[in-house]
């Protein structure tokens, strides 16, 4: 079934629609709500919040062709919402304490440990920019900020990434 035929049967409430258009794009954005939160158990959580959303919302779509870029802002948004009403922001010397195994070889592994390691809103921006693709401007109005705070915490975050890996950059 195409995008288009899911999306309408989805606006008609069919329940093997919204599974087929569930089954289609979860895996994608658990990952992003996943590299964002850090939390396997909120990354579902966000992920079933911003389905029942997009199902609630899904008529203000319009054009279907674009719904993945729309659920994925959706959960964006939600996964940043929630971080930010539980305070996550953690301080940098704590995060500093975190330890890597013993390794020869920079791998997935230490990357992603070392992104988790950034603080949320930076960490958050760097996903949307680097691994998502927005643009500052999506960005910022994604997580109502400006455009040069876009900017500024991109650049932090690189600048972190940078200082946490570079012990395993020197071989």
């Amino acid at each position: 079934m195409t995008l288009n035929q899911l999306i309408t049967k989805c606006l008609q409430n069919d329940r093997n629609a919204q599974r087929a258009l569930y089954e289609r794009y979860k895996d994608n954005l658990f990952t992003v709500a996943y590299r964002i939160c850090g939390d396997f158990d909120l990354s579902h959580d966000l992920l079933q919040e911003t389905f029942i959303a997009a199902f609630k919302g899904l008529s203000k779509l319009n054009e279907p062709d674009y719904f993945y870029s729309w659920i994925r802002k959706i959960l964006i948004r939600k996964t940043y919402a929630t971080l930010k009403s539980r305070k996550r922001t953690e301080d940098i010397d704590a995060l500093e304490r975190v330890v890597f195994r013993e390794t020869s070889r920079l791998d997935i592994e230490y990357i992603e440990q070392a992104i988790q390691q950034l603080p949320f809103k930076s960490r958050t921006v760097f996903i949307m920019a680097t691994v998502e693709g927005f643009s500052h401007k999506d960005i910022s109005e994604a997580l109502d900020i400006s455009v040069g705070t876009s900017k500024s915490q991109l650049n932090f975050a690189k600048e972190k990434l940078k200082s946490i890996l570079s012990p395993y950059l020197a071989e």
